[in-house]
């Protein structure tokens, strides 16, 4: 079973990273080869390889596909220092792009490797760390001959994300998870947010406010029994909800109707004041059933657009993105 690594979260000026840093017993210079050696790369990380296929150098390319979901990273080399440091730009098709260090010393008979991960823009650290670590621990096995060995998958997975969102502060985790409430599958996501909880309230049920990240317009009668309606993709989908829950700057629930969830569904809105501004928790209950894949992919993206919205900004509907997230919430929910 993959254990999980130390690992360490921060924010920088340039966005947040993390570290993993783990022993390896063999020597830097065979850690090294295993790193960046094209078809080396490609057997113990799982992928197509569609890069440069001659020896790396800082400029060449370092592409690849993902097998299990056809997801492809295009990027570069950004800096080559045998056998010491290699780091290479990650996921640069898909803006804003991500950094990805690797840097070898020695440690007794053989190595420690640390792979520092940096972020463009905020993205679930937890998920992104436990998907390297199944790496690391396919790369240290191959290494020792036994293979780039599978483990047990999407369960040892998902320990390990729960681990790391344990371990690491609450803004490293940005995605949704998968729950019950009151024996009905739910979805949840859990965000700090940088502002009080009565401008974050003003954003939830304001239209002005909504139409900045839920690309909505908006009638909302403030009151339990209201009307909660959203022109969704303004105005061209529309929802017509019925509020459920008011108590202002703390509660929000409403109804999104069956023609959506097949059967009725809740949507919850929660604030609680923070030291640095307030933690929302939102909470969709799914009773009837549907595609939780599609208010997964949804809903995350609404949550990021609300961060830019809260200063000021009307966030324009991302399709690429939601494409991405899509494929994401396809294989880990």
């Amino acid at each position: 079973m993959t254990k999980p690594v130390d690992a360490a979260f921060r924010r920088t000026g340039q966005g947040p990273e993390f570290d993993l840093s783990r022993p390896i017993g063999q020597s830097v210079e065979k850690v090294w080869a295993a790193l960046t050696t094209p078809e080396r790369i490609a057997h113990w990380m799982g992928v197509e390889w569609l890069g440069d296929p001659g020896p790396l150098k800082a400029g060449a390319a370092f592409d690849y596909r993902f097998g299990d979901t056809g997801m492809e990273s295009r990027g570069r080399v950004l800096t080559f220092e045998p056998p010491r440091v290699f780091e290479h730009s990650w996921f640069e098709n898909l803006a804003p792009g991500q950094v990805v260090r690797w840097e070898l010393a020695p440690e007794g008979d053989g190595c420690r490797l640390i792979l520092t991960h940096r972020f463009g823009a905020p993205d679930d650290a937890p998920r992104t760390a436990a998907g390297w670590t199944v790496l690391l621990d396919r790369l240290a096995a191959d290494l020792a001959g036994e293979g780039a060995r599978v483990g047990d998958g999407k369960q040892s997975w998902r320990r390990l994300r729960d681990h790391y969102a344990r371990s690491f502060p609450p803004e490293a985790t940005r995605d949704g998870r998968r729950i019950e409430v009151d024996g009905h599958p739910a979805l949840r996501f859990e965000r700090p947010l940088a502002k009080p909880a009565d401008r974050v309230w003003e954003a939830l049920v304001e239209p002005e406010g909504l139409a900045r990240w839920m690309q909505a317009d908006a009638t909302v009668e403030a009151r339990p029994g209201g009307r909660f309606r959203l022109g969704l993709d303004h105005g061209r989908v529309p929802m017509e909800g019925t509020i459920t829950a008011w108590a202002p700057p703390r509660l929000l629930e409403y109804v999104w109707p069956a023609s959506e969830t097949h059967g009725d569904s809740l949507v919850r809105f929660e604030l609680s004041p923070t030291p640095d501004g307030c933690r929302l928790m939102l909470t969709h209950i799914l009773k009837g059933g549907g595609e939780m894949v599609d208010f997964a992919e949804g809903w995350h993206w609404r949550l990021d657009a609300l961060d830019r919205a809260l200063e000021g900004e009307t966030v324009a509907l991302d399709r690429a993105r939601l494409a991405v997230l899509r494929q994401i919430y396809t294989a880990t929910l």
